[in-house]
């Protein structure tokens, strides 16, 4: 049986190619389709499961708890894979499932989804809309098992709630292939994870259980944005003191906000120089956002000049903590941005340099 993959079809497009017969499945199985964005939403009676060959370009199904519903009720049975569901109309992007048990019923669909799709997953997300349980900490789990998602290097976690320490232990202990994490769960302050801090890029908020010692002892990523700590300047100040001591060339950024201030703040033992427009460019880009981002301008931020050669810069903001690291000493010529990109220094706004007189002292 032919059959030709188009660069207009959709997910919910293959989806019903597949239902039409076994070998329209394995063919377009055979094809290694990759999804570009997996989006899972629980709520308080529903999930929602969202796959897009091309970024945001979805297609959806929604799993209802069907408790108590029979065909009687006019709706349509449907089998999918080895999962059996009643259902409405397909829609043209979406496609309404009902189930006994919603969360047997996701994870079915989910296995047949991806036995479709046989590609990777290039970006996943997972958003809890309702209060956390334990029924959606275990059903997040049990889709972590699945390999498509265990090797899916880009994940973004969201809990409208106090979010389970197990659950984010278990799932940072099944994503295998995770390299960048969005983890946007309030978790309780003595929770502590190795594998986090070690991540190429993660972003967390809040994070009430990130700890001086996280910073100064555990931290080994290369981009790292974390938001709403107890942190205080004093660590920020030791964190800079002990980077010029060491030989770390994996750090390309780190910011930090916390709840406290910059008062009495000092730069004494920092090997600080300023800008030289010959040893660096002027603005650092946004390694967080996307490459159309704005640039952050760095002309008149602190320089820590390491012995080894390598060049850091620093700068305050009122209830925030910023530092990055110029292996690219001129990132402007590598990457060439829009020079809309390039924000000027009118659009900053700095933590007050009460001790400025003391940095040029020394």
């Amino acid at each position: 049986m032919s059959f030709e993959l188009k660069d207009n079809m959709t997910v919910m497009n293959l989806f019903e190619e597949s239902q039409e017969s076994v070998e329209l499945k394995e063919k377009i199985s055979s094809l290694n389709i990759n999804i570009s964005n997996l989006l899972i939403e629980n709520y308080y009676d529903f999930i929602h499961i969202s796959l897009a060959r091309k970024e945001k370009e979805f297609s959806g199904w929604l799993i209802h708890d069907g408790e108590g519903l029979d065909d009687d009720d006019g709706i349509e049975r449907i089998t999918i894979g080895d999962t059996a569901f009643l259902n409405s109309e397909i829609g043209q992007t979406q496609l309404d499932l009902w189930h006994e048990d919603r969360f047997e019923g996701a994870l079915g669909l989910l296995k047949y989804l991806f036995d479709i799709f046989k590609g990777s997953i290039l970006e996943a997300s997972f958003i809890t809309g309702t209060t956390p349980s334990p029924k959606i900490a275990q059903f997040l789990v049990d889709v972590f098992h699945l390999t498509p998602v265990k090797g899916c290097a880009n994940v973004t976690l969201f809990e409208n709630g106090i979010s389970s320490k197990q659950m984010v232990d278990q799932i940072l202990d099944l994503a295998t292939g995770l390299k960048r994490l969005d983890l946007r769960c309030p978790l309780p302050d003595d929770w502590s994870n190795p594998k986090v801090l070690k991540l190429d890029k993660l972003i967390a908020w809040p994070a009430e259980w990130f700890t001086t010692m996280d910073l100064m002892t555990r931290l080994d990523g290369k981009c790292v944005n974390i938001n709403e700590t107890h942190l205080k300047w004093q660590a920020f100040k030791a964190f800079m003191l002990k980077w010029q001591m060491t030989n770390d060339t994996r750090l390309k950024i780190l910011e930090i906000s916390f709840d406290g201030n910059w008062e009495g703040f000092q730069t004494d033992g920092l090997n600080l120089k300023k800008w030289d427009p010959q040893e660096r460019d002027s603005h650092y880009p946004d390694l967080f956002g996307k490459p159309s981002a704005d640039w952050f301008n760095c002309e008149f931020v602190h320089d820590i000049q390491r012995e080894d050669g390598l060049l850091a810069s620093f700068w305050r903001r009122e209830n925030s903590f910023h530092f990055v690291v110029w292996h690219d000493r001129h990132p402007i010529a590598t990457l060439q941005p829009n020079p809309e990109q390039l924000v000027s220094l009118e659009n900053y706004e700095f933590a007050d340099e009460d001790d400025e007189e003391d940095e040029d002292e020394e």
